[in-house]
């Protein structure tokens, strides 16, 4: 385990590349994912519209027409300032959310390189051992926190009907997906540390173990929910794989920057 000081310098090189990271999470958030989400609730209120105005259609044809045409100006603008509002509020909790998620799994590797040191990477640091640990770090964040969750309940849009109802299961089978997967993960990285069998006898029972903890949430059941969405597939599919995207450059933005900047000059080469 590092000294003290080590300890506090993992802890402050998890911060940065977490608010770093989280930072850039944001704005990829803002200017994908929004714009998609706006417009999945532009179907969600039309639905609801269509489902609250069925039958009463003919009270609009004896209103004034200049009245109403003034009404429609008013409201039109007024809805116009308050997008606007909205659209900022959520544009700085987005990025704000972001970067406390960022510093959260920054701190979280910091754990982890604590527990679990790669074999002196710390005392000696090189870019081929950086680069190395980057993408097994971000390959295992990415698959644990969105991966294989996704492969059982994808990221959905706003407008499903039941959304609100299953929501709670959902939550929980992700949650149950997660610490699965982090059980698996921390048991095989024990097992390989003081397991003394045959190095591949320890690689297979790390393996077993990891798939057994990844695949048990999908074994207990993974929930059942309705297809009734108000987005067209087009729209959920293009949010799927944008959502996807963000969380894989994420994770190995994440890992790249904690990496290299752990004690960056002998990473680097600089004398």
């Amino acid at each position: 385990m590092p000294l003290r000081s080590e300890f506090s310098d993992l802890l402050r090189t998890g911060i940065f590349s977490g608010l770093v990271s989280g930072l850039v999470l944001g704005i990829m958030v803002c200017v994908w994912n929004l714009p998609l989400i706006l417009e999945a609730e532009k179907f969600e209120a039309k639905s609801a519209s269509e489902n609250l105005n069925t039958g009463h259609t003919h009270v609009h044809s004896h209103t004034h027409g200049e009245r109403h045409s003034h009404t429609k100006v008013e409201s039109a603008s007024s809805e116009k300032i308050e997008s606007d509002s909205l659209w900022q509020k959520r544009n700085l909790g987005t990025i704000i959310g972001s970067v406390l998620l960022g510093i959260s799994f920054g701190v979280l590797v910091s754990l982890w390189m604590v527990f679990f040191p790669p074999n002196g990477f710390l005392e000696n640091p090189s870019l081929s051992k950086a680069i190395y640990l980057s993408i097994l770090f971000a390959v295992g964040g990415f698959l644990i926190f969105f991966g294989i969750p996704y492969l059982g309940l994808p990221p959905e849009l706003p407008g499903r009907a039941s959304g609100s109802y299953d929501y709670p299961e959902r939550q929980a089978w992700w949650y149950l997906s997660v610490g699965s997967s982090l059980v698996g993960i921390l048991g095989s990285r024990i097992l390989l540390s003081y397991l003394n069998i045959h190095n591949l006898l320890k690689w297979a029972f790390a393996l077993v173990m990891v798939l057994f903890f990844s695949g048990l949430p999908f074994y207990i059941g993974v929930p059942d929910i309705s297809e009734d969405f108000a987005a067209p597939k087009e729209l959920r599919n293009q949010f799927e794989y944008v959502t996807l995207l963000t969380n894989l450059i994420f994770w190995y933005l994440l890992s790249s920057l904690f990496f290299i900047f752990w004690k960056p000059k002998q990473v680097l080469g600089f004398k």
